[in-house]
């Protein structure tokens, strides 16, 4: 009997549609704000309550420049939002009528996949930026996100650059992959 060639493997983001993605990343972003990886300035929360899929990354709040130093787990894709929201439809089709921007890796441009309003139920944490009650939320998403696949082991730089809406992103990674 002969045997049948493994499947090619799909990519995390074949595999999440938009309202799982988006509910695994504000659930992910919605901690308290003392340990919000978010409103990290150093990258010291990045490893907090990650998912088992993909390794999340976060943008910032639209405060100036971050730079984050983060130790990722080798094998896992990489999700980055470069801008994004939860709200309602007509909040998001105002967002991204203005959202752009750009994610590189290495200094190699990244696929943007632009997310518009998916409906999505998310867990938010009491003490979150972004002022939503502890709890069960269900919300509407939408924004720019790379779905990066897994980088080699040793240091990459990660760059997030974006706005929407009035809002500026600009955020610099140092990854160290492989560093389980």
């Amino acid at each position: 009997m002969a045997t049948q060639p493994p499947a090619p493997q799909t990519s995390t983001s074949d595999k999440l549609a938009p309202g799982e993605f988006q509910s695994r990343w504000w659930t992910w972003a919605s901690q308290p704000t003392g340990t919000n990886p978010v409103s990290d300035t150093s990258g010291r929360f990045c490893m907090r309550d990650q998912p088992v899929e993909v390794w999340l990354l976060a943008g910032s709040l639209g405060d100036g420049p971050v730079e984050r130093q983060c130790r990722v787990p080798a094998s896992k894709p990489l999700l980055a939002p470069v801008v994004n929201l939860a709200g309602d439809v007509s909040e998001c089709e105002q967002f991204m009528k203005s959202a752009q921007g750009e994610v590189l890796m290495d200094g190699s441009t990244q696929a943007l996949t632009r997310v518009s309003a998916t409906p999505f139920t998310y867990e938010a944490r009491a003490g979150n930026p972004f002022g939503a009650q502890a709890g069960r939320i269900n919300s509407v998403g939408c924004g720019l996100y790379a779905w990066i696949n897994p980088p080699a082991s040793g240091e990459h730089e990660l760059h997030i650059r974006g706005s929407a809406d009035g809002k500026d992103v600009d955020v610099k990674y140092k990854l160290i992959v492989g560093a389980d």
